[in-house]
This record gives C-alpha cells, sequence and structure tokens, in this order.
C-alpha cells in the first residue's frame, strides 16, 4: 500500500449491484484492436487488467457511453503480473482508480497477494501469510470503494479453507453478506485436483450461511468443468491461446487445423475421415471456411470467439461429469 493511506469512503445509499442474468463469459487475454472491436460488437464481456489494460479499459466504457457494446466490464487488479516482475500493486492507487470508474464497471477484482517470489519454492510462512494478507486488503478496500459491493473476494487453491468460511460467513456492519467472490483454481495443477478443489469449495458454500453466493472462476479454461458446477462466471484465454497454437474450438473439442502443424498426430488430417467431414460440416455452419482456418490465425480467433460466445448463451449447468462427444 503506498504510505498516504486512502481514507475510508461512506457510500451514500449504496448501490445495489444488478443480478447479472444467466451464466456470463468474461473474454481475458491481450490482443490488438481488431478483436477488440469484434468482442464489442458481439456484446462480449471483456476482462482487463488495470495494470495492463488501461487503454482497453477506457475504450470499453467510452463504447458502452455510446451504445457501441453492451457486455460486462470485469477490472482485475494485476496482482499477478506484477508479481512476475517482482513488484506488488499499489492498493490504493487501484482503489483511486476503481472509484474513478465506478459507474461504469459491474464488478472488480480485490488485489490479491500471490506469495514468495516469482517461479521460486514458497516457503511455508510465505504460503500462510499470503491470504491472510489478501482478506485484509479485501477489507481495506472494502471501507474505501464507493461500492464496496462490487469488489470481489479471491479464494486460491492451495489456501487453508478458513479463508473461504471468512468470506461465507463475513457481514457489513449494515449486516450485509459478500452477494460476489471469486474462486481460482491453481494453473499449475491437472484437472483432476482443480476438480477436488472446487468440490470442496461448492460443498463448504452449500452448507455456509451464505449458500447462495455468486461465484466466479478466474483462468478456468475447461468447458466441461464449468458445466460441472454452479458458477455464475468465468474468464478464459483459451478463445486466443487455441487461435494463435493453430486450434479452433468447437462441441467436438479443440482441433487443430493450422497447416503449420499437418504432420502433428492431433491435427485434423490425422483424424478419420468422418470425423474430418463433420467437423467441416460444423465449420461451414457457422459460416467459415476450412481452407482459412489452416492459413489465418485471425480467423480461428474469430471463429472461437463465436464458438464461445454461443457455448455461453446455452450453458446448463449439469451436476454430474460431462464428457466431450468423441469423434474418434
Amino acid at each position: 500500500m503506498s504510505l498516504i493511506a486512502t481514507k475510508p469512503v461512506k457510500p451514500t445509499t449504496p448501490p445495489r449491484v444488478a443480478p447479472l442474468p444467466g451464466f456470463q463469459l468474461y473474454f481475458a487475454g491481450s490482443l490488438n484492436k481488431v478483436f477488440e472491436e469484434d468482442l464489442k460488437r458481439k456484446g462480449a464481456n471483456r476482462l482487463a487488467s488495470q495494470l495492463l489494460d488501461r487503454n482497453v479499459i477506457d475504450g470499453w466504457i467510452a463504447g458502452r457511453n455510446e451504445g457501441l457494446c453492451r457486455g460486462y466490464l470485469l477490472i482485475d487488479s494485476g496482482a499477478f503480473s506484477a508479481h512476475t516482475r517482482d513488484a506488488e500493486v499499489d492498493v490504493d492507487a487501484y482503489i483511486e482508480y476503481l472509484n474513478s470508474i465506478d459507474d461504469d464497471v459491474h464488478v472488480f477484482a480485490q488485489v490479491d497477494k500471490i506469495p514468495g517470489k516469482f517461479r521460486h519454492p514458497k516457503t511455508r510462512e510465505e504460503l500462510s501469510e499470503a491470504p491472510e494478507m489478501s482478506w485484509n486488503n479485501y477489507l481495506y478496500m472494502r471501507e474505501r470503494l464507493k461500492s464496496p459491493e462490487k469488489l470481489l473476494p479471491i479464494f486460491h487453491q492451495g489456501e487453508d479453507f478458513k479463508w473461504l468460511h471468512n468470506i461465507l460467513e463475513y457481514r457489513s456492519p449494515e449486516g450485509d453478506k459478500i452477494w460476489y467472490m471469486g474462486i481460482s483454481p491453481a494453473n499449475d495443477k491437472p484437472v483432476k485436483d482443480k476438480i477436488k478443489f472446487i468440490d470442496k469449495c461448492f460443498d463448504i458454500i452449500k452448507h455456509s450461511s451464505n449458500p447462495d453466493i455468486c461465484t466466479h472462476a478466474f483462468g478456468m479454461t475447461s468447458l466441461n468443468v464449468l458445466e460441472m458446477y454452479p458458477f455464475t462466471s468465468a474468464d478464459s484465454t483459451s478463445w486466443l491461446m487455441n487461435g494463435a497454437n493453430g486450434s479452433i474450438m468447437t462441441k467436438y473439442g479443440s482441433v487443430l487445423v493450422s497447416e503449420k502443424s499437418s504432420h502433428s498426430p492431433q491435427h485434423i488430417a490425422m483424424m478419420p475421415k468422418a470425423a474430418q467431414r463433420e467437423i467441416q460440416t460444423y465449420v461451414e455452419s457457422k459460416g467459415y471456411d476450412m481452407s482459412k482456418l489452416g492459413t489465418e490465425y485471425t480467423e480461428r480467433i474469430r471463429f472461437n470467439i463465436d464458438f464461445l460466445l454461443d457455448w455461453a448463451k446455452n450453458y446448463r449447468y449439469k451436476p454430474v461429469l460431462v464428457r466431450q462427444r468423441s469423434l474418434i
């Protein structure tokens, strides 16, 4: 935090955040202006880092005010990006920034403490101190934000579950519960470990005094896993990463289509002919051309945007393990 602390704010009649209609997917990741305009035009939601994407945030706010986009904005603190540079987010500066754009943003993430140094082993002490510092940051920010109800506390995989209980049992001086929180599975853990973690989170939520709390899945790329739990929202860079790495996202899973990877065992050309025909038919039904998807990464990214928008629109919570239909 900065040496000169932001003074607590007493909001006059705190605004109530409108409930999110249905499941909301936020597109994350830095990209060029062309794709930003595509996302705006198609009504997508955007997660943007206040540390790296101020120009993106400004553009989206301007677009909303001009009626050019209708998607929600979720502001991330940029704590992890700062961590990779051996730096920390200035909490007071972040609070000041959020208060300046409060009317134009639906929700924002707290400044969470990332334990230890980037790419260095974490000590037991660092792992123990980090969630306490994160919780203190959350309380500090709540007191100083114009709209504290827009602030998402975040619970990370690997933290003691007492910190999840803290979020669920918290009550403001006015007696309000936290209505919306983030759950952050560890990026370096296998899917089965993430599932165990999320299972336990929702079991604790279900039996808490705040069982109806809304939940956002941070950095969740598995659509199957998202359908297994009653998340309110999620963010992902999979649309961007898949496209850049030569793949398109389909109802059958990610399919490698780039001509540069045509000799890969995972390439569509190595799939059975029947599977190839079905995928081509699926692609053409969406208005895209397979040859362009094979040669132009921009076309693949646009295809992935459309796929995820359609997936989110038709999202259904299925409280059983959902497995993708296999063509092979």
